[in-house]
């Protein structure tokens, strides 16, 4: 089924005026290794049947996302739709014996959520400055070097607050590179946030004014797009130079084929920003890719250090920044500047703030670039971390207090306003300093010859060469998935197979984590590998999940791990009329889900009846005759609603 991304921008972007999808406006001494990708598979073993919707049609295509991995190692994302369920059925067989096959699965919706000197027109309205201290952060950092990977609805190069600052990029929509334009606007609110001219004495101040912009659209015209053109998107910025991504988008549809491009992308050394969501008066349903693992969830505060109205609350978010009243650059065609609202406006603060980091340290990793901005951060609402600030609203002082100091001396950053050099004291070569002669010692007496006696030949002492240990072998583990978005109640099923030097690792203690919706920690239970070295996980599905294996070190191997595995679980629902004025409901999904009951009336659909589910099956009765009726099944946090095919009632 299809899950709407949405951008998250709210105010002069609407919530919800996009249709199909929207835009969503260290302590010292870190050594962190770069994460390994490890490719999860998905969809590989399950039918066409549990993969495709009721109806496959003209009206209602589906697009079937199939990913492989090349022979350099790089995930490959095809995208093929179809208009019947027999095409449909085709493209998923093929997609699963594809070779290297890594998934299959159906396409979801996405959207957009909506040391410089010297001045610009509107640097006294933009309260975010002061407020993250990046001002004085730029006395150290600016981000000279750094890419940042702005994926969104493009960005206009050609904008006179953006002239030399934004990289030839990518268009996923048209298929095309070079330069970049923007027919929504919305990603050029971003880009301009993150790095616009600063001390021009025009338009707005940036946050990381000395980095550059790498444009990549996924977002239609109307601000809408696929998650599928989302992961090819990130797998784009990662090949092409990305230090950091940005992407103020998404949707309540969980992905595999863009989890998996998220850490394709960490393993390249890239930080993935996302913003958390502006569905907080509907409940903050868990949004993603902010929730995926790896990317740094970013809520919306305002100028008094408020939590925004619209921000999504949750478990997956890490960090807080600006997101109400946010004044950027638009293209010119409308307006050249304007203030947005949304995490959309947040998660490009964070982003910006991230290239401060990777700039002041090169070598930083993205779990290390996380470490300094969470730890940093202003503690705001309840002591601790909680669900509306994550860890607290980003500092950008604090975080570059945070690193340890660099190793290497750096190389020195444009500032906008010259420093006054300090002068390098340097000196002439000094003469060697002569040396007292030793005080002469007397020379030994000789003493008297001795009888000359046959030497003996020496026996040959042959020092022995030291044993080396042999080297620890890292295991690899092959994941085998039953399909990632299943129905409530079903079994879902992970195999993992894992080998060392071609052989099966058997009887090898294992350990399986567990992380639920929304939650940020991992429930462990040991256990072993089978004597041909595999693992079965099983589990009923009652809410969204991601699973994944950790083989610990041995005296033999190395640690390693499978890479997460991400279950979506949804709701299923038949509807039917077994009488005159009749409907009947049976829904499979979670106690207390929201069901409404629409009725088509000259053209409109209206709601006829709303209830919270409290039983498997429910039947209205007395109902108008002699017209269309269908079920809408709300969202959860927890559970994927859906729409049901219309019904005719007599």
């Amino acid at each position: 089924m299809r899950n709407h991304l949405r951008r998250y921008a709210i105010g002069a972007l609407a919530v919800g005026a996009v249709a199909g999808a929207t835009a969503v406006g260290v302590t010292a001494g870190y050594t962190m290794a770069e994460p390994e990708w490890q490719p999860v598979t998905y969809g590989l073993t399950a039918s066409p049947a549990q993969l495709l919707p009721e109806t496959v049609s003209t009206a209602q295509p589906v697009r079937v996302v199939s990913t492989s991995i090349d022979k350099a190692g790089r995930p490959v994302i095809t995208t093929s739709t179809a208009t019947d369920r027999e095409t449909a059925t085709a493209l998923i067989k093929a997609g699963q014996t594809a070779e290297n096959a890594l998934g299959v699965q159906l396409d979801t919706r996405v959207a957009a959520l909506d040391a410089p000197t010297g001045t610009d027109a509107y640097r006294s309205q933009q309260w975010d400055l002061n407020k993250i201290r990046v001002t004085d952060a730029w006395q150290r950092s600016t981000g000279t070097g750094v890419v940042v990977a702005v994926i969104d609805s493009g960005v206009e190069s050609t904008h006179p607050d953006l002239a030399g600052q934004v990289l030839p990029g990518a268009d996923i929509v048209a298929r095309t590179e070079g330069a970049s334009t923007d027919p929504h606007g919305h990603g050029t609110h971003v880009a301009g946030t993150i790095a616009a001219l600063t001390g021009n004495g025009a338009g707005v101040s940036s946050f990381a004014p000395h980095a550059k912009i790498l444009p990549v659209r996924v977002l239609s015209a109307t601000g809408s797009g696929w998650s599928s053109d989302t992961a090819k998107g990130i797998i784009w910025a990662a090949d092409h130079g990305a230090n950091v991504i940005n992407m103020s988008l998404g949707g309540s549809g969980q992905d595999t084929a863009q989890a998996n491009a998220i850490a394709y992308a960490r393993s390249k050394g890239v930080t993935v920003i996302a913003a958390a969501g502006n569905a907080r008066s509907s409940g903050s349903p868990v949004h993603y890719p902010a929730a995926d693992a790896g990317v740094i969830a970013v809520a919306a505060t305002d100028s008094a250090d408020r939590v925004a109205s619209y921000s999504n609350a949750g478990s997956y978010v890490d960090v807080a920044a600006p997101g109400s009243g946010i004044i950027s650059t638009v293209p010119v065609a409308k307006g050249s500047y304007s203030s947005y609202n949304g995490t959309s406006m947040a998660a490009p603060h964070v982003a910006a703030v991230a290239a401060l980091l990777k700039a002041y340290q090169p070598s930083l990793t993205p779990d290390a670039i996380e470490k300094a901005l969470t730890g940093s951060a202003v503690d705001l609402g309840p002591a601790g971390r909680d669900n509306d600030f994550g860890h607290g609203r980003i500092d950008a002082v604090a975080a570059l207090n945070a690193l340890a100091p660099s190793t290497t001396v750096p190389t020195p950053t444009k500032t906008t306003t010259a420093p006054t050099p300090t002068p390098t004291k340097t000196t002439t070569s000094p003469s060697p300093s002569p040396t007292k002669s030793p005080t002469p010692t007397k020379s030994p007496t000789p003493t008297t010859s001795p009888t000359a006696t046959t030497i003996p030949t020496p026996t040959k002492t042959v020092t022995p060469t030291p044993t080396k240990p042999a080297p620890k072998v890292k295991p690899a583990i092959r994941t085998v998935t039953s399909a990632s978005s299943v129905v409530y109640g079903t079994t879902t099923t992970v195999t993992w197979t894992v080998t060392a030097s071609g052989k099966p690792l058997a009887s090898a203690p294992v350990r399986i984590g567990v992380l639920p919706t929304g939650g940020k920690t991992l429930t462990w239970t040991d256990g072993m590998t089978s004597p041909t070295g595999t693992v079965t996980f099983s589990q009923p599905a009652t809410g969204h999940f991601q699973v994944k294996l950790l083989v610990p070190a041995s005296a033999t191997t190395l640690e390693t791990n499978s890479g997460v595995s991400n279950f979506t679980v949804r709701a299923a629902v038949t509807v039917s009329s077994p009488a005159a004025r009749t409907l009947k409901i049976a829904l499979t999904g979670a106690t207390g889900q929201t069901v409404q009951v629409l009725r088509l009336d000259r053209s409109r659909w209206v709601a006829t009846a709303t209830f919270k589910a409290t039983a498997p099956e429910q039947t209205l009765t007395g109902l108008p005759g002699n017209t269309q009726y269908r079920v809408v099944v709300a969202n959860t946090a927890t559970v994927t609603g859906l729409t049901s095919p219309n019904v005719r009632v007599a």
